[in-house]
């Protein structure tokens, strides 16, 4: 689930047609910025655009990374080396709320999300997580 206050939706609509599925994403990174406050989180999906640039040829799944801008809380309550998480994100009153569950358990409040890259990535049959 996504929230509707994403500030640049345009490029992930634009390959993806709606907002993909958070569900079962492997999260690689996540990091705290002093300034903004901010916090990065990278991950990993199998969701698959149906209009990917050409580029991004051969690939088989989708990097993100998120930057959750004016923090007004934190709580990581731990992170996995491997597993699955699933992210949830919605709209509170001036503020939006991510939770996820699973190899990374952790939940914020932030002011603004930007979605800062979204890349095709070609991970070997070892890494197929069915």
């Amino acid at each position: 689930m996504w929230p509707s206050r994403i500030e640049n939706p345009i490029f992930l609509l634009n390959i993806y047609g709606h907002y993909p599925s958070l569900a079962d994403v492997e999260v690689t990174s996540l990091q705290i910025i002093r300034d903004g406050p901010s916090l990065k989180l990278s991950f990993i999906s199998k969701v698959l655009p149906y209009r990917p640039p050409t580029k991004w040829e051969p690939f088989n799944a989708v990097g993100f990374e998120l930057n959750f801008f004016a923090l007004k809380a934190v709580n990581v309550v731990h992170m996995a080396s491997d597993g699955l998480s699933t992210i949830k994100m919605q709209d509170g009153y001036g503020a939006i709320s991510m939770s996820c569950e699973g190899a990374l358990k952790c939940s914020l409040t932030c002011g603004f999300l930007f979605v800062d890259k979204i890349v095709g990535l070609l991970q070997s049959d070892k890494e197929d997580w069915s």
